[in-house]
């Protein structure tokens, strides 16, 4: 009984367990616009600040930041409502609603809060947007910029993230979702499904699953859909900017990869070939070494 409880959302671990299991040795919860926000800080040197994209987490990043914090500090952390950071809430405690401004906020004033003055943004899906509206919008502060298989311009939504602008599934999140949605989510943003981890795709579920964190995703989607993402800003980011997408990604066209590099005045373009969503997570020893080759060019 216990097991089909999980199945649907409706037993799992609770915030105190999870803490307990996924924080890392390098972990530290740091208060930002009233949220506890998950962080890692490892490494020393140059700072690398790290942001994955929907669903995920700062462990998305564990093999990559693994190899960059031998050379560099790299600061990594669960965006609201993921991970071990859950929802942000307003003033009655419900999860607020979360759109393109809200994020921009946050990035701002968690850098802001960890003191990051330069830095090389590095970024994933969601996250890869984040990197490059922060280039864009504080040229003063990153002074170098990896996107990988970003968010920038208008296309149809993935099925796994756009089954939650329906109205009901939005409101049935509060309550209850199937897990082998998610588990079918998680093999499609790999190219080889082969390569999902046993304890990966758990990890994912219990962190994605957990009732605060999947009950705020209904209110989370709106940055997808409301506020505008600005891919006209792209020309003006003047920092260096390496850009990595598999040919196998589903979620963000492997079209949008020659967009990105059209568009961006300073950038280069490497295609990782077999490899899905998320190459950092799906072969990191190639896109850390990418990453420290490029980090080392600025």
């Amino acid at each position: 009984m216990n097991t089909l409880l999980k199945e649907f959302g409706l037993a799992g671990p609770d915030k105190l367990t999870l803490r307990d299991k996924y924080s890392l040795s390098t972990s530290v919860f740091v208060q930002c616009m009233g949220i506890d926000v998950h962080v890692s800080i490892e490494g020393s040197g140059p700072d690398v600040v790290m942001i994955h994209g929907f669903a995920a987490s700062l462990h998305t990043w564990d093999e990559t930041a693994k190899q960059l914090s031998k050379q560099f500090r790299v600061i990594r952390f669960d965006l609201p409502p993921f991970g071990l950071t859950g929802p942000a809430r307003d003033d009655q405690g419900f999860a607020r609603k979360m759109d393109v401004a809200f994020y921009q906020q946050f990035v701002d004033a968690l850098l802001d809060e960890l003191n990051i003055k330069k830095c090389v943004m590095v970024g994933n899906s969601f996250g890869g947007f984040l990197s490059w509206d922060q280039a864009q919008r504080h040229p003063e502060r990153v002074r170098g910029l990896v996107i990988s298989d970003a968010v920038g311009y208008q296309q149809s939504l993935p099925i796994y993230i756009r089954l939650f602008t329906f109205k009901a599934i939005a409101w049935l999140t509060r309550y209850t979702i199937p897990a082998f949605l998610l588990r079918m989510a998680v093999r499609d943003v790999y190219g080889d499904k082969a390569k999902i981890k046993k304890e990966i795709m758990n990890r994912y579920l219990e962190l994605f699953m957990h009732k605060p964190n999947r009950s705020a995703v209904g209110n989370m989607v709106g940055v997808f859909t409301d506020g505008e993402l600005g891919p006209e800003r792209l020309a003006h980011i003047r920092c260096k900017a390496l850009i990595v997408w598999g040919d196998k990604d589903r979620w963000v066209s492997i079209d949008m990869a020659s967009r990105f590099h059209r568009d961006m005045p300073n950038s280069e373009l490497k295609i990782y070939r077999g490899v899905g969503h998320i190459p950092m997570e799906e072969t990191p020893e190639r896109f850390a070494i990418d990453c420290i080759t490029f980090i080392e060019t600025l």
